[in-house]
């Protein structure tokens, strides 16, 4: 039987890598999270992505992620990445000022 150190949380939300390109974040936990891409990541490489949650009451919160890849497989013509989270900063995102005369 396979022992996870958390609870994971299965998601359907889109990724922005800063190292350029894009991905669908598949699930999260406290420690670690699961995502495809189309990138070339290594095992033991460095990443940091951006997630939003949006639709919320108090607005869009933006979550900036430092994590380590710790393997790779194939999905297709996609790639499943199995990364550790090493840290999270939310940050609240800003409304666009209203423009004058705007509805």
């Amino acid at each position: 039987m396979e022992r996870r150190r958390d609870e994971r949380f299965d998601t359907d939300l889109p990724i922005s890598l800063e190292q350029g390109g894009s991905g669908i974040l598949r699930n999260v936990s406290a420690s670690g999270v699961y995502f495809l891409t189309d990138v070339d990541l290594k095992p033991g490489e460095r990443i940091v992505f951006t997630v939003q949650f949006t639709a919320l009451p108090i607005g869009t919160i933006v979550a900036r992620c430092a994590a380590i890849v710790r393997w790779v497989e194939p999905r297709g013509a996609l790639r499943g990445v199995g990364a550790e989270l090493e840290h999270v900063e939310f940050h609240r995102q800003e409304p666009l000022p209203a423009q004058p005369g705007g509805a």
